[in-house]
């Protein structure tokens, strides 16, 4: 990871003692501990703050590939330059070997920026990491579920199953998820539900993810009836974040009133439906920081989340970003724990938790600031950048 938030004063704090605050803040002498524990001691504007270094990630986002047999007109394909492979066997041997060590880990979530029902192994993986008894989900566009691939899926007990689904209109669909076939999908859902009511089991459960854009908001309605009828767990509605220039006037976000558009549908919408923000607002909280959770590439890179996983473009309110990715290293070279516990990326969650990033979204002097071409700096001196995070707005939303 790039050195970072230099102003912050970090510095790591003595193994095997335990520093006491006493209530006017003052740092009092070390007392001796039972048991060893490491942590870093940061200066804050506020006075000081101890931060024990532990193993308490909870929630692994896993990229297993970076191919996908659809060409969606809303990617990150559109403008990246990343290899389209699976992640071979000996790195996903390494995570799994990883996942043992950490005594917080609750849930894997396999998704990332490709199919993971392309790669070939991919029940392999999902039952290897189910047998560490941990919660699995997974994301799916839906094309796989053929009924064998539905019956290993029941036989393995996924926990969740989320399929994106981005219109319930056959020919919007297929329009925005080229190489689709909105029929085929729609019946493959359908088909698991029926399989899971036909064998009485509730495993696994359905969630679907709507990207919302010009082209289909009209239809959410109508697509929150269809997910009604299909019984499923989850309605996701995320916004969409422009990776090309053609989409960068698609945006539906910062209006007024999501409700209004809906007229007698607006209550269900908002009670069947996890609905992101539609219109930028003050308060910023990251959901991977708040869940104590990372992200894993193909290729065994880790990244603090979705946004710093590669390199590509995108649009944020029609203005062009460059991002970088943000590797903490490698599960092929250093161990999880390691990377998670490092005092690096324990006081760079802490700075996202506590929003020490400018806002140049809504930023008076944001028109002629060259910070904003790319997240490798800002006028603060992080690096990398979340200052334009639309995650931390709850514009753009994950499983």
């Amino acid at each position: 990871m790039k050195e970072s938030n230099k102003h912050l004063g970090t510095e790591l704090f003595a193994v095997g003692q335990k520093v006491l605050i006493d209530k006017d803040g003052h740092l009092k002498l070390p007392v001796s501990m039972d048991k060893e524990q490491e942590a870093i001691f940061v200066s804050t504007e506020g006075g000081y703050q101890l931060i024990p270094l532990l193993p308490d990630v909870k929630r692994i986002y896993l990229e297993v590939t970076t191919e996908c047999n659809f060409s969606c007109i809303t990617c990150i394909r559109s403008s990246w330059q990343d290899a389209l492979i699976h992640m071979d066997w000996e790195t996903f041997e390494n995570v799994l070997k990883n996942l043992k060590e950490l005594p917080n880990l609750e849930s894997v979530h396999f998704g990332g920026f490709g199919e993971p029902m392309s790669h070939p192994r991919i029940f392999d993986m999902l039952g290897a990491v189910k047998n560490l008894g941990l919660r699995v989900e997974m994301i799916t566009n839906g094309s796989f579920l053929v009924e064998e691939n539905i019956r290993k899926l029941i036989d393995l007990e996924l926990d969740m199953l989320f399929t994106s689904l981005d219109s319930p209109d056959e020919g919007e669909y297929n329009e925005i998820r080229q190489g689709a076939d909105f029929q085929s999908v729609t019946q493959n859902v359908s088909n698991l539900q029926a399989m899971k009511q036909e064998r009485k089991v509730r495993k696994p459960e359905l969630g679907i993810e709507f990207v919302a854009m010009k082209k289909n908001y009209a239809n959410l309605p109508k697509l929150i009836r269809m997910a009604c009828d299909l019984k499923v767990s989850q309605i996701i509605i995320s916004n969409l974040l422009p990776y090309h220039e053609s989409m960068k006037d698609e945006i539906v976000y910062d209006i007024d009133d999501t409700g209004r558009m809906f007229g007698k549908e607006s209550l269900r919408t908002t009670i069947f439906a996890q609905m992101s923000n539609m219109k930028l607002r003050t308060e910023r909280s990251c959901k991977f920081v708040k869940d104590k959770s990372l992200c894993i590439n193909y290729q065994g890179n880790i990244s603090p989340c979705y946004a710093l996983m590669h390199t590509y473009e995108c649009y944020i309110y029609g203005r062009k970003k460059q991002i970088y990715p943000c590797y903490l290293g490698n599960v092929n070279e250093r161990k999880l724990l390691n990377i998670w516990t490092d005092p690096g990326y324990v006081n760079f969650r802490r700075a996202v938790d506590e929003n020490l990033f400018p806002s140049c979204t809504d930023c008076k002097s944001l028109d002629g600031c060259n910070y904003t071409e790319s997240n490798e700096m800002d006028c603060w001196g992080n690096s990398p950048s979340c200052a334009e995070c639309l995650w931390s707005r709850r514009i753009i939303a994950c499983p």
